[in-house]
């Protein structure tokens, strides 16, 4: 052993490990990847806008392409190391026409046309297979070059090649510069909401957006739960993926309120169409959408309990909810213990957005009033419950408010309250009726986005305190025609 401060050389015996463990990690036979999982690697990593390229970029290895697919990811690493953006297909055509000939070019070109066209089913399968591989490639590289270091005694480029070789591949954006990354933002699509209802979609941007978070706020029995129902369905007939939490009705109540919103059928006579229901579920689900409901015990659920559910959908089942609805969140239990109500939602809520956040889902959730909004026909920030740290967290909060008339007529108050996707502060009559779900916007104004810069006109329900079998009908003929002027 040598004295402190001295380098040990390696002994022979030593040395002759290290050449055999390099013999054998130089001679490991490496296979490269099948085209199909080529194309759909090419496929996700064009399209993607949730920073995979810029995750992967360090650690991708051409050579374990084919030919062709080699050719045309060495065009996009380096059009991203240039622009850091990936090139679109368009743009990658107008690359090959101006780099390639012959064949060669007319090979190419059919190759971006076939991934253009390529489905991929699983695209976080995609993304965590393909990282993990070429991460542990970077790592088993590290060791290989770290071997040879040991060789020589270069213990300080040891350290560094194991530094780089464990910082590739992991998130490195320190944000979004506002003079380089003009493009990124410029493009117009960054934001792709989901559609919550027609009518109102235009007053909150279009709906949420992934990673964003959404509260109805309503009384007990204000119809909070039969808007998320309603915005659950707009997305599965959209062809969405939908998950929906429960934390206080069945699985099987929840899914009856579907069925009776999507065919619009009263609740409680759904058993009397069961062929209807099927059929139509059908039709809908060759959209390509698709509707999960969960029930969890109220008290008992964690958001960790919500986060480890959706990975067991993805693992098990290769299901990725496109939304998540929450009904409601003031029922799940804290991660941690406090001493008062408000601080237990506070960080409920917090850990929802966090949620929405690190899934890059969006999601709706519920939130319950307080005794100032019960029977009150608009619901202001200030009825909201035992805490504002919900309306704090929330990109969007809706407000229904419901009078003893309102009920009584199928009629509501609906209003923006907050909305950091446009405007807010104002409230929109509706038609509100939870026998089946029906609800629907019934006047417009000309400041409205998206709606004709017209003289508003106002539905006017039946007073009387009889509902006629026939008046929903009425109603919706009604709302077509204010639409249509």
């Amino acid at each position: 052993m040598g004295k402190m401060g001295q380098t040990t050389q390696p002994t022979t015996g030593e040395n002759k490990e290290i050449d055999n463990f390099l013999s054998n990690f130089k001679d490991e036979n490496l296979e490269p990847f099948d085209p199909e999982y080529q194309n759909k690697f090419l496929k996700v990593f064009a399209t993607d806008k949730e920073g995979f390229p810029e995750r992967i970029q360090d650690i991708v290895q051409v050579e374990y392409f084919d030919s062709y697919q080699k050719i045309l990811l060495d065009y996009q690493l380096k059009f991203f190391s240039k622009y850091r953006e990936v090139a679109k297909f368009s743009t990658l055509k107008d690359i090959i026409n101006e780099k390639e000939k012959g064949l060669a070019k007319d090979h190419l070109l059919g190759l971006i046309e076939k991934i253009e066209q390529t489905s991929v089913d699983n695209i976080l399968h995609i993304k965590d297979s393909s990282y993990r591989y070429f991460k542990e490639r970077s790592v088993k590289n590290c060791i290989y070059q770290m071997a040879l270091d040991l060789k020589k005694h270069n213990y300080d480029s040891m350290k560094q090649k194991l530094e780089d070789a464990l910082r590739a591949g992991e998130i490195r954006e320190t944000g979004h510069n506002y003079v380089t990354d003009i493009n990124k933002r410029l493009v117009g699509d960054f934001r792709r909401p989901i559609s919550a209802m027609p009518g109102l979609d235009a007053l909150i941007g279009g709906g949420l957006a992934q990673g964003e978070m959404g509260i109805v706020l309503a009384p007990t029995g204000g119809g909070k739960s039969m808007m998320l129902v309603k915005f659950a369905c707009t997305a599965f007939l959209a062809g969405k993926k939908v998950l929906y939490y429960t934390l206080e009705l069945s699985e099987e109540a929840v899914g009856n309120r579907i069925d009776a919103c999507l065919n619009q059928i009263r609740i409680k006579e759904v058993w009397d169409f069961p062929d209807v229901i099927k059929e139509n579920t059908e039709e809908i689900a060759k959209n390509g959408g698709s509707l999960i409901i969960r029930g969890f015990d109220s008290g008992f659920a964690t958001i960790n309990t919500l986060m480890s559910h959706v990975k067991t959908l993805q693992v098990n089942d290769n299901f990725i909810p496109d939304i998540i609805f929450i009904d409601y969140g003031d029922l799940l239990k804290p991660l941690d213990s406090y001493s008062e109500k408000r601080h237990s939602l506070d960080s409920i809520y917090v850990g929802i957005r966090g949620m929405a956040t690190q899934l890059k889902i969006p999601i709706w959730n519920a939130a319950q009033t307080n005794r100032t909004g019960m029977d009150q026909e608009q619901i202001s920030l200030s009825s909201i419950g035992e805490s504002l740290g919900n309306a704090r967290a929330a990109d969007i909060v809706i407000g229904v408010g419901r009078t003893a008339e309102d009920k009584e007529n199928n009629t509501a108050t609906i209003g923006i309250l907050k909305n950091r996707n446009g405007g807010d502060g104002f409230y929109r009559p509706a038609i509100f009726d939870t026998s089946k779900i029906h609800i629907e916007l019934t006047e417009f104004k000309p400041g409205d986005v998206g709606v004709p810069k017209s003289k508003p006109k106002n539905y006017q329900n039946n007073t009387t305190n009889k509902k006629t079998e026939n008046s929903a009908d009425e109603v919706e003929d009604a709302i077509d025609n204010i639409l249509l002027d």
